[in-house]
């Protein structure tokens, strides 16, 4: 029944893309339709039997036909022929909503199920290519009442029979609604997580990137700020990197950089900042931390990576690398630009006094 194809309509007309077989996003969508392309045929068998009950036979056939070409669609799909298995969906709903208007009445409430087709035509293309399918949609919807006024119900149904259908159109008609805008607000939720994703994280280790850090930053300042507890600044850089890179290749070098990012994220705590700096940087920054208690933690950290030894599972390769910090204490929030400066002024202390090391800042 057309009830039941307005689902998998939907989705196929609101995929933006409409994925690829061949990618993984692309099989699940394509799997998610034939389980709704199913799951109509399972519910127009519902529908045989209720038109049996009402004693209308010609729509009884009409549903079975109706399975039929859900069958196909199903089959076409599964064979990769998408457009093909979508046009027989679309065909269904529009052959469906016709022929069971014209047999039982405009007033059963078939051309609901072609409402909801508006929505589904706009999210999915653009407004110069919408514009052509919605005023088509219109001019089949207006010149069906037009046909169902004139020529009356062909096959009326005895009783309440017109009056039952109807009340089953409409609930259906408003679930549908309901799983439609459902669809669309996941659609809208999940894009704006993978945007603010890419907004606020590094996209090789998962760390906050530069901006993000320093936004967080201030507000962890403020606080620290207010409550005159001390803030301490690690930065830090792994050692010999480029001959990583040059040794190995990229590829580890990216695996040695998610790892040192997983160390550091483990030995650290809730409450702490970590962002990917830039490069073979990371910059940590511990609220209500002493000097002293980030030299510790600083030290832990460094031993952590030092112990750690990374092995590439192509080629059986063991790597291991060391990693040197500056630390400094960040003494109000106008002062994390020049607490940075003298980290990074430590870190390259530890680089010249042979690397694999901790210094705190001069002025501590």
């Amino acid at each position: 029944m057309n009830s039941a194809a307005q689902p998998s309509v939907d989705l196929a007309w609101s995929s933006p893309a409409k994925p690829r077989g061949s990618s993984l996003a692309g099989k699940a969508y394509w799997a998610m339709v034939r389980r709704l392309v199913l799951t109509a045929a399972c519910i127009d068998v519902g529908y045989i039997a209720l038109f049996m009950w009402l004693g209308s036979w010609p729509l009884t056939l009409v549903n079975v036909g109706s399975i039929a070409l859900y069958l196909a669609a199903y089959a076409l799909i599964r064979h990769r022929k998408n457009a093909w298995g979508l046009a027989l969906i679309w065909l269904e709903v529009a052959a469906h909503t016709a022929l069971g208007s014209l047999l039982i009445g405009w007033e059963s409430g078939f051309h609901y199920y072609l409402l909801l087709f508006v929505p589904a035509i706009v999210v999915a293309n653009a407004g110069r290519y919408a514009v052509p399918f919605v005023v088509a949609l219109l001019a089949y919807y207006l010149g069906l009442w037009a046909l169902c006024n004139h020529l009356g119900p062909l096959e009326p149904l005895a009783g309440k029979g017109q009056q039952i259908v109807n009340w089953i159109h409409i609930c259906i008609a408003f679930a549908l609604s309901a799983a439609l805008a459902g669809h669309y607000r996941r659609t809208v939720v999940i894009a704006e997580r993978k945007l603010l994703k890419m907004a606020t994280l590094d996209g090789l280790t998962g760390l906050y990137n530069r901006s993000h850090f320093q936004s967080q930053a201030r507000h962890a300042l403020a606080v620290c700020e207010r409550t005159q507890e001390p803030v301490a600044l690690l930065l830090c850089d792994i050692d010999h990197f480029k001959q990583v890179n040059d040794t190995h290749g990229h590829a580890v070098g990216d695996q040695v950089l998610q790892a040192t990012a997983k160390i550091m994220t483990q030995n650290m705590r809730a409450g702490d900042l970590l962002a990917r700096w830039g490069g073979e940087e990371f910059l940590a920054l511990l609220p209500r931390t002493s000097p002293t208690a980030a030299l510790e933690a600083a030290e832990r950290i460094r031993e952590a990576v030092e112990a750690f030894t990374l092995r590439v599972s192509d080629t059986n390769t063991q790597v291991r690398v060391t990693i040197s910090f500056g630390v400094s204490s960040v003494r109000c929030l106008d002062d994390l630009q020049a607490a940075t400066a003298r980290a990074d002024q430590a870190l390259y202390a530890s680089k010249d006094n042979g690397r694999n090391r901790v210094t705190l800042a001069e002025d501590q």
